[in-house]
C-alpha cells in the first residue's frame, strides 16, 4: 500500500475539524467625555460610549474627547442633587403627559362608541365585488373628522389587510374601538 492511499484512507475515517469564530477582536465600547461637538457622536460635555479605535485614532489626537478616569477628586454634591431634582421633575412631567394621553384615549373611545357605521361609495369593477379605489386610513380619518368632528390619527386605524378593496361590510379597529365600515357601489 502506498503512502498516498494510506493517507486518503485515514483522511476518510477522520471527523472534520470545525473551527469556532473568535470573538477576541471585538472590544467593548468605552466611556469618554467630549470636549467639542463631534458629528454623529454628541456635543461638548456629553459622556458617550465609543469604540476604542475611534477614541485612540481620531478623537483623542484631535483633542475632541478625553478619557474618563475612575476617580476625579471630590464629588460635586450640589450637581448630584440638582440632577436628582431635574429627574424627579421629568418623571412628574411624563406622568402628567401619560394622564393626558389616557384622558384623550377615554374621550376618543366614548366619542367613537357613538359611531356605529361608516358608509363609503366606490366605483366597482364590472361583474366583480372589487373596487377601483380602496378605502384607506386617510379616508376613514377624513370621514370621521367631516361627519362626526372626531380627530383620529391615521396610524391608530387597523385593517386586516392594510386597506379595504372590496364591496360589503368590513370590521375596522380605530384606537382600540371596533367600527363597522360599509363599502357600496357608486
Amino acid at each position: 500500500m502506498s503512502l498516498w492511499t494510506r493517507g486518503c484512507q485515514l483522511a476518510a475515517r477522520c471527523q472534520p475539524i470545525t473551527i469556532a469564530k473568535r470573538a477576541a477582536h471585538k472590544k467593548a465600547s468605552i466611556q469618554v467625555e467630549l470636549q467639542e461637538y463631534v458629528q454623529g457622536v454628541g456635543v461638548a460635555g456629553d459622556i458617550v460610549a465609543v469604540r476604542p479605535g475611534l477614541m485612540r485614532n481620531v478623537l483623542y489626537p484631535a483633542g475632541k474627547a478625553s478619557y474618563i478616569k475612575t476617580y476625579q477628586g471630590p464629588r460635586n454634591r450640589q450637581k448630584e442633587e440638582q440632577d436628582k431634582l431635574s429627574a424627579a421633575q421629568q418623571d412628574k412631567a411624563s406622568s402628567v403627559k401619560a394622564a393626558r394621553r389616557r384622558e384623550h384615549a377615554t374621550n376618543l373611545s366614548s366619542t367613537l362608541s357613538s359611531v356605529s357605521i361608516l358608509d363609503f361609495k366606490r366605483a366597482v369593477v364590472p361583474d366583480s365585488i372589487n373596487t377601483f379605489g380602496s378605502v384607506t386610513a386617510d379616508d376613514l380619518a377624513g370621514k370621521l373628522k367631516d361627519e362626526f368632528g372626531i380627530t383620529v390619527d391615521k396610524n391608530s386605524v387597523e385593517f386586516k389587510d392594510g386597506r379595504i378593496k372590496s364591496l360589503g361590510e368590513h370590521q375596522v379597529v380605530i384606537a382600540g374601538h371596533p367600527v363597522k365600515v360599509v363599502v357600496s357601489a357608486a
